[in-house]
């Protein structure tokens, strides 16, 4: 009868282990792989694994070359720069995209291989390849490749086999791993020996779990040598540290556990005297043993250790750390249960003192016991909430608008550059009376991120646009409150003379009251937000649509037409707002508003909701003002309107004075003071006159200059 309560104690301890064990492993699985956000991240930052970047250039060239004959010549080159965009922020941005939308066909019975359909790759290669204009000329915008990471082969199905058996089993993951804590305890009340059946699940714990993290950080290697081609070696050398390595932290916090049971143990029965173990551990391999036969093993195992020392180096210091590291953590722990226990009879003897009566002494074993629950229930809380999503952003987002800074602020704590009639500009053809002097895609590149607009219907006649207007007569008295009676004149003039010719299709124009006064497809201006947007993963961008008669399931479908929708904000436009480190890692960067109509578009909010705003309208810079102008007292973004109105055309010289850093700096505080809120939104006309982006960054408490397009 002892032995099989032994026996039963044994295996309870034995399935204890394996359980923890299996339960860590898919607990971690089914956040790395098995959710779709951290596996596109993993994906992604795969590809700064030399490795990876050379096989899926190579792929990405070979596609291209076929596709587009004529850059056969220009392979090498083209090897070497895509090799660099591989591992560059927007291709890894592309591809975490392209991941997430993959990764359920991937774990699905459906899914017979593994790869990827990455689009604007052509737009990321033709800005990398700038230096070389030809080549560049060679390379469509619009190129879509598949990264095939797997062929199919044995071990693409027996990976696919592993995917699909631990979607099933990841609800399980918990019930396993509480399961094995469960059983270690039936095993301690079935032990006959307490001390010696937690000394021995201590140690097969720590052994178990330092073998499974030594497979999980070297295992790649000998992954590697099951691939059948060199090119499936290198992905498998790749993926391993990046989907697998992180596991090793998991296990050594097991491992810790262990040992935390191994110090428990001994500081109750005799302190080990780690100098005697090392002494005997040196002796077995330095002094010579009569027996030939573990003689000759034992030569064996130091040259091949001597052999792995001289040709990993860097992997012979981390396993080398690894178990430094492990004797401190183990020399600590125990000193501080040896302490603990030594100290408990002077401490029950103090409080009989002051509670003047005998108290029974408190067993060591109950103070043991309570720091083992507190330091063990502290790593295995951290092994089941370690990792979650929400807290596990991209390695890639290095900056957020250009600054380190600001990547951990909240939405609303951000101030950022903006324009006022954005589409307005003076390097478009035929555009009359312009606000800006670049376009929307010149002005993200020299840094602006927030965009007033105007959209209207329209139907191109000849070469012009004339506006689709249904009552003229109130248009007309609306629009000359802002272009002045002038301005409207000539907009009806250019109107007149469109009368009886062919006209287009009906689409949606940007335009300012009258697209016969200027014009530029509202589509073509989403197509170079997105293109931008691509090419910097980590900008985040504001558009508030005027939206004259343009209904939002029309906006919908210029932003779905475009692209851009891929990008757009899907979240609460309430606080608590995300940080901007966050809506970069969910890749919703773009946060669009309408004047008048957003209803039926969930990710389309009236503007007013959201933003407070000061008044505008002033004609003279003394007539600034930080007093409410729409959206009351309720939003938790504040607008502040920044122009001075001359009609029918703005001035550029107002713009020198009112621009100019320090003027701007002084309202910009003035009003953060007045309203008690940070102006999120700073508008101008003008913005390359004076210092817009100066004073944001002042503002956003930046004092060097970006290291990329500036906020």
């Amino acid at each position: 009868m002892k032995h099989v309560r032994d026996f039963l104690a044994w295996l309870c301890g034995t399935l204890c282990v394996l359980g923890l064990v299996v339960g860590t492993v898919y607990i971690y699985s089914s956040r790395v792989i098995f959710n779709p956000s951290m596996f596109s991240n993993r994906v992604a930052d795969s590809l700064a694994q030399p490795e990876v970047a050379r096989v899926v250039a190579g792929e990405i060239v070979d596609q291209v070359v076929e596709l587009h004959r004529d850059l056969t010549p220009y392979r090498p080159v083209l090897l070497g720069t895509v090799q660099y965009v591989v591992s560059s922020a927007p291709f890894r941005a592309v591809v975490r995209r392209a991941a997430k939308e993959a990764h359920e066909t991937l774990i699905s019975q459906t899914g017979q291989d593994l790869s990827l359909a990455v689009p604007d790759l052509g737009l990321i290669v033709r800005n990398a390849l700038s230096m070389y204009p030809d080549i560049a000329a060679k390379v469509p915008e619009r190129v879509q490749v598949a990264i095939t990471l797997m062929e199919q082969s044995t071990i693409a199905d027996k990976l696919a086999a592993f995917l699909r058996i631990g979607q099933r089993m990841r609800t399980r993951a918990v019930s396993i791993f509480i399961g094995g804590l469960v059983l270690g305890t039936c095993g301690l009340l079935l032990a006959r020996r307490k001390h010696g059946y937690l000394l021995r699940f201590g140690i097969g714990l720590a052994l178990t779990t330092l073998l499974v993290a030594g497979v999980a950080y070297f295992g790649g290697y000998g992954a590697a040598l099951l691939a059948r081609r060199p090119v499936g070696a290198d992905l498998v050398r790749g993926l391993w540290p990046v989907f697998v390595g992180p596991l090793a932290i998991r296990m050594l916090i097991l491992a810790g556990i262990g040992l935390v049971l191994i110090a428990a143990v001994t500081s109750l029965l005799e302190k080990i005297d780690l100098k005697f173990f090392g002494r005997a551990v040196w002796g077995g391999v330095a002094k010579p043993d009569p027996r030939a036969g573990w003689g000759i093993v034992r030569g064996l195992l130091l040259v091949v250790g001597g052999v792995v020392v001289a040709f990993h180096p860097a992997q012979s210091m981390v396993v080398l750390a690894a178990v430094i590291g492990g004797v401190l953590f183990f020399i600590g722990i125990q000193e501080i249960f040896t302490t603990a226990v030594r100290f408990t009879p002077r401490v029950d003897h103090a409080l009989a003192v002051l509670d003047k009566k005998q108290r029974a002494p408190l067993p060591p074993g109950v103070v043991v016991g309570a720091l083992v629950l507190v330091i063990a229930g502290a790593g295995v809380l951290w092994l089941t909430h370690a990792g979650d999503e929400t807290a596990a952003a991209s390695t890639s987002i290095d900056a957020c608008n250009g600054h380190p800074e600001l990547c951990d602020r909240r939405l609303d704590q951000v101030v950022f550059a903006t324009t006022h009639n954005s589409m307005s500009s003076a390097d478009i053809p035929d555009w009359m009376f312009p606000n800006q002097e670049r376009g929307i895609r010149g002005q993200l590149e020299d840094g602006v991120r927030g965009f007033l607009i105007d959209i209207h219907y329209g139907v191109t006649v000849g070469d012009r646009v004339k506006t689709l207007i249904e009552n003229e007569e109130n248009t007309r008295k609306k629009y000359e409150e802002v272009l002045g009676k002038e301005g409207v004149e000539a907009a009806m003039r250019i109107r007149e003379r469109l009368m009886g010719e062919k006209e287009g299709e009906r689409d949606v124009y940007l335009c300012h009251g009258f697209c016969e006064l200027g014009d530029t497809r509202f589509v073509t201006s989403l197509e170079d937000m997105r293109d931008f947007l691509v090419a910097n993963p980590n900008e985040i961008v504001f558009i508030v649509i005027q939206d004259e008669g343009v209904t939002p399931a029309d906006v919908a479908a210029c932003f779905a037409k475009s692209g851009l929708e891929e990008f757009v904000y899907k979240g609460s436009v309430k606080p608590p707002w995300p940080t901007l480190r966050e809506m970069i890692a969910a890749d919703e960067r773009v946060l669009v508003f309408a004047e008048n109509n957003a209803e039926g578009v969930p990710w389309y909010h009236p503007a007013f909701d959201v933003f407070q705003e000061t008044l505008y309208g002033f004609t003279d810079p003394s007539e600034f003002s930080n007093a409410r102008g729409r959206g009351g007292k309720g939003g938790s973004l504040l607008l502040m309107n920044h122009w001075v109105q001359t009609t029918p055309a703005p001035l550029p010289s107002n713009a020198e004075i009112v621009n100019a850093y320090d003027f701007l700096l002084k309202r910009a505080r003035a009003c953060r003071k007045e309203r008690g809120m940070m102006p999120n939104l700073i508008a101008v006309d003008f913005y390359r006159t004076g210092d817009l982006v100066g004073v944001v960054r002042t503002m956003n408490g930046i004092k060097k200059p970006a290291s990329a397009p500036a906020p």
